[in-house]
């Protein structure tokens, strides 16, 4: 989709795409890399990354790891002012050319720059290192509690607000029914709960309600 080449400057428009992680999607945004350059083209590019910068919800800010030190020193002022109200991971990538002491230095390196809960992550993409640990902390940062397949998930957001309203409704009736609540009292939640539940199923008479509870019961004593 997009011409790629080992010079620095190559990508100059963002170009999007939607991949699915963990039952999740995500749309992912490539932008042009962010550096000090003279030329009025790729600077109009490094606009525009901080334009997508300042949207996104979900920050990869991925680092050569050979001149990670620099790049942080140069940048991190720039890229860390749009990390209010955002999930940042830092990801340094061809650490497969890298010593493990180096990574010490560089992990030193990134807290001088940042606090100590900024989270990082060394991969190589060329080497397939360290990249199902990233897909799974982008995943992690959701917060979306795990789904099976015998949950019942509801998408539609009016029918959401309703069964909350029903729900609510039916806890009033059971606290009521606990402390002995005279019954028309409980028939006011009883007729709301039918309301909302009539707004996803369609009519739901006051019959059919009234006998389930009427049968199982005993009101008004």
């Amino acid at each position: 989709k997009a011409i790629v080449s080992n010079i620095h400057g190559t990508t100059r428009d963002a170009i999007e795409d939607t991949v699915n992680l963990g039952g999740i999607n995500f749309r992912f945004i490539d932008t042009a890399g962010i550096r000090e350059t003279n030329d009025e083209i790729e600077n109009l590019g490094i606009e525009r990354t901080f334009q997508k910068l300042a949207q996104a919800e979900i920050v990869l800010w991925i680092i050569d790891a050979t001149t990670a030190c620099k790049q942080l020193e140069e940048l991190s002022g720039k890229v860390f002012s749009y990390r209010e109200g955002k999930q940042f991971i830092l990801v340094f990538n061809k650490t497969d050319l890298l010593h493990e002491h180096q990574k010490e230095e560089l992990i030193s390196a990134l807290l001088h720059y940042t606090n100590e809960n900024t989270s990082y992550i060394f991969i190589s993409a060329k080497q397939h290192i360290g990249t199902d640990e990233l897909q799974q902390m982008l995943i992690n940062l959701t917060h979306l509690p795990i789904v099976t397949q015998n949950d019942i998930i509801v998408t539609n957001v009016r029918h959401y607000e309703a069964l909350t309203h029903a729900l609510e409704s039916i806890r009033r009736v059971q606290e009521g029914l606990q402390t002995n609540i005279f019954g028309d009292l409980l028939s006011q939640d009883i007729q709301e709960c039918i309301f909302y539940l009539g707004e996803i199923v369609g009519k739901v008479t006051n019959e059919i309600v009234l006998e389930n509870i009427f049968g199982k019961f005993c009101i008004g004593k």
